[in-house]
């Protein structure tokens, strides 16, 4: 990451060797931050991710959501506009993802910081995300707000996705339309021709087979490449 950005990592990625204290300020020292300077701005975070008290504690010796905690504060000593979080709450306990998502959305607020959020849990997307953009093996089929792509969705995979999130309601989870898809998944070391998602969409036509879709905008700022729009 450059100057104005962060990054959390899926897995923590933390420096074993390094106590909290010392994985904080790792990004103002690499920056030739002096070390007043960066010890007071590590211990700000530490404060503000809820660790007071830890700061000479190693890796080890924390649980998962303090780890991830230790990496969420070691993203913001670099004073970022832009953060990066890629799978930040995979890893963790339910009840501890809740706590993680809930301290990202206070301190965007507080600190007006911009997040790239990568997830596979949509539900965990649609609480966090503002714009949500889909992707399939490596290409992106859809962008748009997060109420418009949740509401309407247009491309087949997002549609797939999002008729899997679970729903608290029983009798609304029994009137749901689950698509399943069939098939396995294509190696993304060696995608399929044309639309990389005709393999297993269930209303691929031989364009499909044969030709790249148009990412477009069919809707204002909804974006999808998809040829069964193109009708």
């Amino acid at each position: 990451p450059g100057p104005d950005r962060g990054m959390v990592f899926q897995n923590t990625a933390l420096f074993p060797w390094l106590t909290v204290m010392g994985n904080v300020e790792y990004g103002p020292k690499v920056r030739g931050i002096k070390k007043e300077e960066r010890r007071q701005r590590a211990q700000h975070y530490i404060d503000l991710v809820g660790l007071q008290g830890f700061e000479n504690s190693f890796p080890v010796k924390l649980s998962g959501g303090m780890q991830q905690r230790v990496g969420i504060a070691r993203a913001l000593a670099v004073n970022p506009e832009f953060i990066v979080c890629d799978e930040p709450i995979s890893a963790l306990d339910v009840s501890i993802q809740s706590q993680v998502v809930n301290m990202l959305e206070d301190m965007q607020q507080e600190m007006g910081l911009t997040y790239l959020f990568i997830a596979h849990d949509l539900s965990v997307v649609r609480h966090i995300s503002h714009r949500i953009g889909v992707m399939y093996l490596g290409t992106m089929v859809e962008l748009a707000e997060s109420f418009e792509l949740n509401r309407h969705p247009l491309h087949p995979y997002s549609q797939t996705l999002l008729s899997a999130v679970p729903v608290p309601d029983p009798e609304v989870s029994r009137r749901r339309n689950r698509i399943v898809l069939e098939g396995d998944i294509p190696s993304p070391m060696n995608p399929p021709s044309g639309c990389r998602f005709h393999t297993r969409c269930p209303y691929a036509m031989d364009k499909c087979k044969e030709c790249v879709p148009e990412f477009k905008e069919y809707e204002k700022g909804h974006w999808v490449a998809c040829h069964l729009l193109e009708k």
